[in-house]
C-alpha cells in the first residue's frame, strides 16, 4: 500500500474576498451594519469584499467571515 498524499484546500485573497460578501449578504447585513457589528468603517467591509491584489486585507476579511460564521479560520492562505 503506498502514501497518498493530501493536498490541504486553500483559499487564495479573492476567494477570501467573495466568501466575505457573499456571508453579509446571506445574512442580509449592509456594509454599513456589518461595519458597526466589528466596529470598524464600512470603507473597510467595501476594501475587504473588492479584491485588488496587494490590498493587505487578508485581516479584515478573515475578521468578517469569522464574525458571522463563528467559525476560526487559519491559513496558509496562497495569492
Amino acid at each position: 500500500m503506498t502514501d497518498a498524499l493530501y493536498e490541504a484546500p486553500f483559499m487564495t485573497p479573492a476567494d477570501l474576498a467573495e466568501r466575505a460578501r457573499k456571508l453579509r449578504e446571506d445574512s442580509g447585513l449592509t456594509q454599513r451594519d456589518l461595519a458597526d457589528k466589528i466596529e470598524c468603517a464600512p470603507s473597510t467591509i467595501s476594501k475587504a469584499e473588492n479584491y485588488h491584489e496587494g490590498d493587505g486585507m487578508i485581516s479584515a476579511r478573515i475578521t468578517i467571515i469569522e464574525a458571522l460564521t463563528g467559525e476560526t479560520i487559519e491559513g496558509p492562505f496562497y495569492g
